[in-house]
């Protein structure tokens, strides 16, 4: 008999969005490390269970150095999904869940995970690259990263990029545009580079905020870079994929000219554009009722 959890679970991963999904992912590595953190303190710190987890973790982490990461490349993969403290995922799932719903409003929902990779890669790549290069950071060189900060910046600066009038209710504050939100997340992290405090962290940040803001700088002017990776995906979900063959064939016929389609899809296209102009400078609010039901079907293609 199938779990109900679980198959709960399963569904969740294959029906909901990708935001649920990324989180789903993050907490699920989350509770397993959690779980051998529980045994392991259960045990008495046995050294079984010690050694397990330190295998675990330290294979999972990034290592910040060349070497490191050449030994273990997959980790520039795998440490943004690991996390150890709570509150350490329990704030980046929360404004994951916040950002990643406002830039797939905007954009689309597939737009969501590659930006969340690239922007990992990219901010541990640039964290490796810095603390090799920089005298001041060698004293970090060869620890560990973790965790889904980078990723989640650049989704952050990502939606403030493309919508920067767009408001969000704050708790004791009110609205506030997300542009002053970038911008306050960006100084925080330049300030702590030099406090010593998570110096690797800050850094990963900044490399995913540089891909935030790039992905949609090409995005207005047409080129989608998450559209390789997002290619990727359906090839290796096609993978997993029998369809039952069926000598039923069936015919379709495009009913305009291509000449017709072409022109109503560059027409949709510069309509769409002129929306998030028109968002960019008054905010989503000023838009009439059938621009937002243009962007709304445009979300959905």
């Amino acid at each position: 008999m199938a779990n109900p959890i679980v198959e709960d679970i399963k569904l969740k991963i294959k029906g909901g969005n990708t935001v649920t999904r990324l989180i789903i992912i993050n907490v699920a590595v989350f509770l397993i490390i959690s779980l051998f953190r529980i045994l392991l303190f259960l045990t008495g710190n046995n050294g079984g269970f010690t050694s397990l987890l330190n295998f675990i973790v330290g294979n999972i982490s990034l290592p910040l150095s060349f070497s490191g990461f050449l030994h273990k490349p997959w980790t520039l993969f795998t440490y943004m999904f690991v996390h150890i403290e709570l509150m350490h995922i329990f704030w980046n799932m929360i404004t994951l869940f916040w950002f990643g719903q406002i830039l797939s409003g905007f954009t689309d929902s597939k737009k969501v995970i590659p930006l969340y990779l690239m922007g990992g890669i990219l901010g541990g790549l640039i964290t490796i690259i810095l603390i090799a290069l920089v005298p001041g950071f060698s004293v970090f060189n060869g620890l560990p990263l973790i965790g889904a900060s980078a990723g989640v910046t650049a989704i952050i600066i990502a939606s403030a990029t493309l919508v920067p009038n767009y408001q969000m209710n704050l708790m004791f504050i009110g609205p506030v545009k997300l542009i002053y939100v970038a911008l306050f997340v960006l100084f925080i992290d330049v300030l702590s580079v030099a406090s010593y405090n998570n110096v690797g962290g800050n850094l990963a940040h900044l490399g995913g905020a540089l891909m935030g803001f790039v992905f949609i700088q090409q995005y207005k002017k047409g080129r989608d870079l998450s559209k390789w990776m997002n290619r990727f995906f359906d090839w290796i979900t096609g993978l997993f994929k029998s369809s039952p063959k069926s000598k039923m064939k069936v015919a379709y016929k495009r009913t305009v000219s291509d000449e017709e389609y072409n022109y109503k899809k560059n027409v949709t296209q510069q309509q769409i554009d002129a929306i998030l102009d028109k968002i960019s400078k008054s905010g989503y609010e000023s838009l009439s009722k059938g621009e937002k039901e243009i962007l709304f079907k445009a979300s959905k293609n």
